[in-house]
């Protein structure tokens, strides 16, 4: 077999028309970032009630809903290396059903807690099943990413991926829906009752994730996991061809073949020399998107105060309901629409392009917020004004690098070290999440001056940018160098041969 051959089964899968089993498993995986995203973002919602309700009358320090936001996002980081490297080891299937369930079980756990309700027993139990619910989204992001982009065919991998990455958007709606309706149950009762409702809110994440572990458990693996990692042709033709409804004659020889070629590794000098530079752009431009990303977005509530759009309010369930109402406004006007265009032009006009417009565009936007910020704050209608541009912010973040760092990691690694590599560039944006909660919290009274930083990160996401090649409409084999591009079969040839 020659260098420049793909295997059949996988040039099936490259040409294969868009049918049933794309969407189910576009909705299978899209499921786990809608409880990522509900599980992630959830929780800035109900600090403010939890800090309240066991720190009151001044005990308090204004660290703990920090705290309470950060150690989730930081259970991610080892989440994402550890599953990363799993994927490519033990498969992506066996680990992914381990990630859906230990967040089901973290997520249920999280409306626990141990001892008689003491301050130090509710925070400590529920930061400590936090950051293994971070720890399980964590995994989720490499094992969803490659499987979507190892079933997708090359001309609609790009809409499938950010369709996958767009229930996100979903998963922050639903977030802010679940924390109003449950808060306005509960608003003329006692303080105690507070207790019911971040437990209520948190302990939800668990239902979207239980319902699809069924369907999870029977998606097969991966047939470029199948062939190229475990080396079976068998398997690998027969699940494709039950997938595919056409049939693949499995090709031992093409596999022995691949066995021979360029098995080189993460530390190798030639990964360094094909991709290190990759694995560096997609890292760094996640890191600064995510330190926006998330201080941006777990601080809503801090920024909207600061402008006045959120008045401070003596009735805490009262005011968690503005917050969660606000919250849900910019998701479903400005993060879901960013989601859309992503999946609608992904394929046209290529991640690069899309990503740099992203970073500039928000950019833009930052800067409108940030120079004219003491204007902002004189006049009580300019909070409207603020609000908008705001929102612009997120939405060129989804349609832009929120997305685009999702799916390029998927594309630019081989298969044996994608869900690795896509798990390290992940992890080094986690660590930017973190970074930007703290950063929020050092400049909480100097927003201006966060503002500014922020586009210094949009800044470097640009240049690191223009170091990635474009993906848009190749397979993932000529991206990644095991063939040469245009050496795949077209699609009439493929249909033909495959059997």
């Amino acid at each position: 077999m020659a260098r420049n051959q793909q295997l059949r089964v996988l040039q099936a899968l490259d040409v294969a028309r868009t049918q049933l089993y794309h969407f189910m498993a576009i909705v299978i995986a899209g499921m786990g970032f809608f409880t990522d995203a509900y599980d992630l973002f959830t929780i800035s919602l109900v600090a403010d009630l939890i800090d309240h309700r066991y720190y009151p009358d001044g005990q308090r320090g204004d660290y703990l809903p920090v705290l309470i936001n950060a150690v989730s996002l930081c259970g991610t980081v080892p989440g994402q290396l550890v599953f990363g490297w799993l994927g490519d080891k033990m498969g992506r299937k066996r680990i992914y059903g381990v990630t859906l369930l230990l967040m089901i079980f973290c997520s249920l756990a999280s409306g626990f807690t141990f001892g008689k309700s003491t301050n130090k027993s509710v925070v400590t139990t529920l930061c400590f099943f936090r950051f293994w619910l971070g720890f399980s989204i964590g995994g989720d992001y490499p094992l969803s990413a490659t499987i979507m982009s190892e079933y997708a065919s090359k001309r609609t991998r790009g809409a499938f991926m950010a369709a996958v990455f767009a229930m996100q958007g979903f998963g922050n709606v639903a977030a802010g829906l679940v924390g109003t309706i449950t808060s306005a149950a509960f608003v003329n009762s006692s303080q105690d009752k507070i207790d019911y409702v971040w437990r209520i809110v948190l302990m939800f994440g668990a239902i979207p994730a239980l319902l699809t572990y069924y369907w999870r458990m029977k998606m097969p693996e991966t047939a470029r996991y199948t062939a190229l990692i475990a080396k079976d042709a068998k398997m690998a033709a027969s699940d494709m061809s039950a997938v595919l409804h056409m049939p693949i004659v499995p090709e031992d020889d093409g596999v022995n073949e691949l066995a021979s070629q360029d098995q080189y590794g993460l530390f190798s000098s030639e990964f360094l020399r094909r991709h290190g530079l990759h694995l560096l752009s997609t890292a760094v431009c996640w890191f600064v998107l995510d330190v926006t990303f998330y201080s941006l977005n777990m601080f809503m509530k801090d920024i909207f105060t600061k402008v006045r759009l959120l008045d401070i309010d003596d009735d805490l369930l009262k005011r968690t309901i503005r917050i969660t109402g606000v919250h849900t406004a910019i998701a479903a006007a400005c993060t879901l629409p960013g989601y859309f265009f992503a999946v609608a032009f992904i394929d046209r006009i290529g991640r690069v392009k899309i990503q740099l417009l992203g970073f500039t565009m928000m950019t833009v936007f930052q800067l409108c917020l940030a120079i004219p910020y003491p204007k902002w704050l004189e006049c009580n209608r300019n909070k409207y004004g603020f609000a908008v541009l705001y929102g612009f912010t997120f939405f060129f973040a989804n349609f832009g690098p929120n997305t685009t760092t999702f799916i390029l990691p998927a594309e630019l690694f081989p298969a044996r070290l994608r869900s690795t590599c896509h798990g390290i560039s992940g992890a080094v944006g986690k660590i930017g999440a973190v970074v930007g909660v703290f950063a929020f919290h050092l400049l909480r009274n100097q927003f201006r001056t966060l503002l500014f930083v922020l586009v210094g990160c949009n800044l470097v996401g640009i240049m690191f940018t223009l170091l990635l090649p474009e993906t848009m409409g190749k397979s993932l084999e000529e991206i990644t160098g095991e063939t040469e591009e245009g050496q795949t079969l077209d699609d009439e040839a493929t249909t033909v041969n495959v059997a």
